[in-house]
């Protein structure tokens, strides 16, 4: 579709961007490949590149502007003065007054294959990598998911207690997270002394130890009896012996999710380790067993249910029908495994979403798990890695803008990325479940990985987003025709911040009416993805701040 193009009075500044600079100490060439990759930045131990903080200390007046497009950009800032005159009719207009849900951040998961790749660099390499995502000269990244035992993207399979019978979880151990096993306990106790942000952390489980199911499996299982049977109370002090392990090492959890994808799904493409537990057993197993051993046991670990695809936020209502097990529950996860529809750019169940916030209000969403490169050729962007196919690898980094921007205009508070770092097989993975990630390494040399375009649209939201902020209404004026993908927030430090994606192949230049009538313009070039910044003013002080 073309869009319309805006004439503004000539008083109003257009914030044209600069032609495109070469990234900031950064360059495509690969060693490993010989040959340069088009659109990924190869990170070694002389360059990476870094995110200018420079919005920060924005003043009356200005505008910051972060782009990342498709011709090359990758949050490249630059900095506009506004004079202050209104344009007589904008695309846009900001209500700061109007507020909707609070942010809870934006992060990845840690799961055995991040770690792995992690350390298959040198020890500068490495805090490299996690400076890209934690640091203040990187994304910061806030929140973190964690694995209750093995998933698919682990090496093999195991728990933490392979002793049959032993229902008193007394052969408990979490040895197998910590060296000479895994790194996974040290990468995270890494990341939690070296961030400036607080990091929220949440875990997730995706089968209990084999002997506790019907079919001695951890593949497609079941749990023996029924919720308030001795293997389900069994299994709730399994998850709170895992926190109370953990602490021991100094890592605290924010919250746990009850199941990680607990409906069978009708088409499945590889075959992992699954609990599956229907609606009736998630509630109860809430109300008889996990509730109140979390609430005697940690008390501030919020539980999360759900957590799986968009739609069944709608059909498995039954832990939040029933006070007894609502009383427990903070919010829902979700996935979005479903979005196959993103070919056709339509669809992402967002109405979903919106449905139920409506009905439950009190409680957050929050997306839990995405990634790209698991659908089986030649479905949505294909199979595994893209990093040698610059059109797909940008098109997954849209997708992931897409998504993001659909979910928080639909009352999600957040969005969790799958794993932070993979090889550029994308694994390893016991069941060759091979997927993509915005971070790829050479596992065989261990001396560069590589940023692709969907960790610079990570990026986008999780450093200009931080917790606390809330969504703001952000209206397209009456008279406009206009479908950029947008949304916008005031932080805690009361910066205004708006996302605009542009995903068709002309620029697109639209004005915003600020919350003092003043109105910027921007310019979104085609297939771009631009963050515009406000700094604090006396109109962006109504900042309401819930705790989540």
């Amino acid at each position: 579709m073309q869009y319309r193009k805006y004439q503004t009075f000539a008083a109003a500044v257009a914030l044209a961007f600069a032609p495109y600079r070469a990234l900031a100490a950064c360059s495509s060439w690969s060693s490993l490949y010989q040959e340069k990759l088009d659109g990924v930045c190869v990170c070694n131990e002389t360059q990476c590149g870094s995110v200018s903080n420079a919005y920060l200390n924005l003043t009356k007046g200005q505008v910051g502007v972060y782009m990342t497009s498709q011709d090359g950009a990758r949050l490249e800032y630059t900095v506009e003065k506004i004079d202050g005159r209104p344009v007589s009719s904008p695309t846009f207009s900001i209500d700061i007054s109007t507020q909707y849900q609070s942010i809870i951040g934006f992060g990845g998961a840690f799961t055995d294959s991040a770690a792995i790749n992690v350390y298959k660099l040198s020890p500068k390499l490495q805090k490299i990598l996690l400076d890209q995502y934690f640091s203040e000269k990187g994304l910061q990244y806030n929140l973190g998911r964690v694995s209750i035992g093995s998933n698919d993207f682990s090496t093999s399979i195991y728990s933490y207690n392979d002793v049959e019978g032993d229902l008193a979880m007394e052969n408990f151990s979490i040895d197998v997270d910590k060296p000479p096993n895994s790194h996974k306990i040290e990468l995270i106790q890494r990341v939690l002394n070296m961030t400036s942000r607080d990091i929220k952390l949440f875990a997730s489980s995706w089968a209990p130890p084999a002997w506790m199911t019907e079919e001695n499996s951890t593949i497609n299982c079941h749990l023996k009896g029924e919720p308030g049977d001795e293997n389900w109370k069994a299994l709730a002090l399994y998850y709170s012996k895992f926190f109370d392990a953990y602490k021991e090492e100094g890592i605290d959890f924010w919250a746990m999710t009850v199941q990680n994808e607990p409906e069978k799904p009708l088409l499945a493409f590889a075959k992992w380790q699954t609990l599956r537990i229907t609606p009736e057993e998630e509630r109860d197993f809430i109300k008889f067993d996990l509730g109140p051993i979390m609430a005697k046991n940690h008390p501030d670990l919020k539980i999360i249910t759900n957590d799986d695809q968009k739609p069944s936020i709608l059909s498995r209502l039954e832990p939040l029908e029933d006070p007894d097990s609502l009383q427990y529950i903070s919010g829902v996860a979700v996935h979005w495994y479903r979005n196959v529809d993103f070919v056709l750019w339509m669809g992402g169940h967002f109405d979903d979403l919106v449905e139920f916030h409506d009905s439950y209000p009190d409680l957050f969403i929050l997306p839990t798990e995405a990634c790209e490169g698991y659908m089986p050729n030649p479905l949505g962007t294909g199979k595994g890695p893209s990093l040698r196919d610059a059109d797909k690898s940008w098109t997954r980094g849209e997708n992931y803008g897409r998504d993001i921007i659909g979910d928080l205009n639909s009352y999600a508070a957040g969005w969790t990325d799958w794993n932070m770092v993979l090889d550029t097989n994308g694994g390893p993975n016991w069941s060759k479940n091979f997927v993509d990630s915005p971070i790829l390494v050479d596992a065989k040399n261990g001396a560069e990985f590589y940023k692709q375009p969907m960790f610079y649209f990570m990026g986008h939201f999780s450093k200009f987003v931080p917790a606390g902020s809330r969504r703001i209404k952000l209206s397209l004026s009456e008279d406009k025709d206009n479908d950029l993908k947008s949304c916008a927030f005031v932080t805690p430090e009361n910066q205004v911040v708006i996302q605009f994606l542009n995903l068709e192949g002309s620029d697109e230049v639209v004005s915003v009416e600020q919350p003092d009538s003043n109105t910027f313009t921007v310019t979104v070039p085609a297939h771009a993805m631009v963050t515009a910044i406000l700094p604090p003013s006396k109109s962006t002080t109504v900042l309401k701040t819930t705790s989540t």
